[in-house]
């Protein structure tokens, strides 16, 4: 299947020619030996290395790989695979703040299963957490990449999905066919409840609606499904690696965060919240009741 990768500079098609990709107005970059495309050019970056550090990817990648948030990934996958199925033609696919991979590459894997002839990118701001991606499947595109400035052809990606990052519409909205979608998931009010009431003296339960910005950017919300069960941690190891891939890492009190690595075992609430969107008058061909 043809790749829709464009330059990062110019906006034109990228090639790849072995290891080396080029553009028709002579941009060149070489893919770097781990499997990835880095097309965050000098002048994208807001700083010298920007997007989760190494110590925070690899928090994460212990934590997905326990497979303590597998039912996630089995509801975006379903979710995903209902969609493909109901296109009934080969699909373009971005996974935009695929971090390490996990989600990426199983949902891979249930494509792959299923004979569905797609092609799928993972991209991400961070060059650490791209690389270790890279090292889940070599048959996934992964590019180092802003979600704002996605390096896809102009209207070119069927589908974009986009778990716990920030929403970036214009950017989507560059990339994205006009019969497109896109998925979003974002916590629920309750998720990670206990660990926030350990944390702060008032637990708020404020979770993130997508839908009134997505609005704004002419998305209408086409499906939305819930998910909350409870997971136990075994290991501070687990609590510790759950903290570093939150943003609640950076409000922890000294004192309190003592207490945190005291602890031994930890039962936390996951709830986390899908919505899928079209374009504002597009024709919907996938799910349309809310679950």
């Amino acid at each position: 299947m043809n790749k829709v990768i464009a330059c990062p500079v110019c906006g034109q098609s990228l090639l790849a020619d072995g290891k080396r990709w080029a553009c028709d107005n002579g941009h060149t970059f070489d893919e770097a030996r781990q499997g990835y495309l880095n097309l965050l050019v000098a002048q994208h970056k807001k700083s010298k290395a920007p997007g989760d550090t190494l110590d925070m990817v690899d928090a994460r990648k212990r934590l997905l790989d326990s497979q303590l948030y597998r039912p996630i990934s089995d509801m975006l996958n379903q979710w995903v695979l209902e969609w493909a199925l109901n296109r009934q033609q080969p699909v373009q696919i971005a996974d935009v703040g695929c971090g390490e991979g996990y989600y990426t590459q199983r949902l891979q894997e249930v494509l792959h299963d299923h004979q569905l002839e797609h092609a799928l990118y993972g991209v991400d701001i961070s060059k650490d957490a791209v690389r270790r991606a890279a090292a889940r499947s070599k048959d996934i595109d992964w590019l180092v990449a802003s979600g704002g400035r996605l390096p896809f052809v102009g209207h070119s990606i069927d589908l974009i999905t986009c778990l716990f990052t920030n929403l970036m519409p214009e950017g989507f909205a560059r990339a994205l066919t006009d019969q497109g979608s896109i998925v979003l998931l974002n916590t629920g009010g309750h998720h990670l409840f206990e660990l926030r009431d350990l944390i702060y003296d008032e637990v708020k339960i404020n979770p993130l609606d997508p839908r009134p910005t997505m609005a704004e950017h002419g998305y209408q919300c086409s499906g939305e499904q819930t998910l909350k069960y409870q997971a136990k941690l075994t290991s501070n190891q687990q609590i510790m690696d759950l903290l570093m891939m939150t943003p609640h890492r950076w409000k922890v009190r000294n004192e309190v965060l003592e207490r945190l690595q005291q602890l031994t075992e930890l039962t936390v609430t996951i709830e986390i919240v899908l919505h899928q969107f079209q374009r504002a008058g597009a024709v919907i061909a996938s799910h349309d009741d809310d679950r």
